[in-house]
């Protein structure tokens, strides 16, 4: 039994939770997806002009403010913070503006809901103006959602101890 363990269940064990903790620190998208986005578009210009990137495709990501379903559409309004090295917002920074994310894929109400994170990649469409919280109208870039991903939500807190496996939600299209 005890060499049974040593060599089979023990490797395997040690095995999977390395594999576990190395997709924890990974990125929100497969590279696959990444290579589609045009690395020379900075945040700063596309939330200046967005127009002069209209059909480019870019990532964004950051603190969802509302979520407006009107019919199939579904529009995402997300407070911009800059992406760190893994893609996924650095709340530490402060924000950078606001978009729009526009998709008619269905969105579970539970997790795309105000104050979570989400990240996307899509192509940059023509800005909406809209009215900011201090009544000044606010040109906003709109990206047609390609793929989607947002945190998955905390884990229930037990008193119990135990070892969990969570999901990530990735939508693409």
């Amino acid at each position: 039994m005890k060499r049974c363990f040593r060599r089979g269940i023990l490797p395997l064990m040690c095995g999977l939770a390395l594999l576990v903790s190395s997709c924890a620190e990974g990125t929100p998208f497969p590279n696959t997806q990444i290579r589609q986005v045009d690395p020379s578009i900075r945040i700063s210009s596309l939330m200046d002009s967005p127009e002069d990137f209209l059909g480019k495709t870019v990532i964004l990501g950051g603190v969802i403010n509302m979520v407006e379903r009107t019919g199939i559409i579904n529009r995402v309004y997300v407070q911009t913070y800059p992406l760190g090295k893994n893609y996924l917002p650095d709340l530490g920074r402060p924000p950078k503006g606001h978009f729009m994310i526009i998709t008619d894929h269905p969105l579970q109400l539970n997790l795309y809901s105000p104050g979570r994170t989400v990240e996307v990649i899509g192509m940059v469409q023509p800005p909406q103006k809209m009215l900011n919280l201090a009544g000044n109208q606010e040109k906003i870039p709109v990206i047609r959602a390609r793929y989607l991903h947002i945190q998955s939500p905390d884990p229930p807190r037990s008193s119990g101890m135990g070892m969990g496996f969570g999901f990530m939600p990735v939508m693409g299209f």
